[in-house]
């Protein structure tokens, strides 16, 4: 799989190294790193060049991306998706993961690419879990989550530590269908 049809705007499609030039671009914005636990700010590249590197490594591995790319209809990089492989590809349960670029916010596109992600890793592995934490100052992710079908599970009180303060957190989950 090669690519994966969101809607007639947005694709998802595995990592190129071309990309790096709108990774950098997109997570210099410090947005992105406050609500994502491990996206550095400032995001350098060698940041970039390492995060390539090990998303092309997860498909070597795995046989299939384990991070998605989100495309605009220009096949450009506007953010990213991922599951963990916490306990492998062949788990019931994993973590997803995801950031979009600033332009593309309050426009609905996440909450469509999370419902196609989730039914996709559904329907093509033996995931039948998916989990997904929000920091709990993030009421536009948390949102997406709710809209996309997860169901809030519970609080994780000071779970993270992010920015040299310990933050509190929301869980997730999404079963399958």
């Amino acid at each position: 799989m090669h690519h994966l049809r969101v809607n007639d705007q947005i694709h998802l499609s595995p990592y190129r190294r071309s990309d790096k030039a709108w990774l950098i671009h997109h997570i210099s914005d410090p947005e992105i790193s406050r609500n994502t636990l491990a996206i550095p700010y400032p995001y350098t590249e060698q940041d970039a060049d390492e995060w390539l590197t090990l998303a092309l490594q997860e498909k070597e591995k795995y046989g299939t991306p384990a991070n998605w790319v989100i495309r605009n209809r220009r096949d450009e990089l506007i953010g990213c998706i991922g599951r963990q492989m916490l306990y492998g590809k062949d788990s019931h349960t994993d973590e997803v993961g995801y950031w979009l670029a600033r332009p593309y916010w309050g426009q609905g596109i996440m909450t469509e690419v999370v419902g196609v992600f989730c039914d996709y890793w559904f329907d093509n592995s033996p995931l039948i879990r998916f989990t997904a934490a929000v920091f709990s100052y993030n009421g536009a992710s948390a949102r997406v989550l709710e809209k996309a079908g997860f169901q809030r599970e519970g609080y994780l009180r000071k779970h993270y530590f992010k920015n040299g303060a310990y933050e509190d957190g929301f869980l997730y989950a999404k079963l399958k269908e």
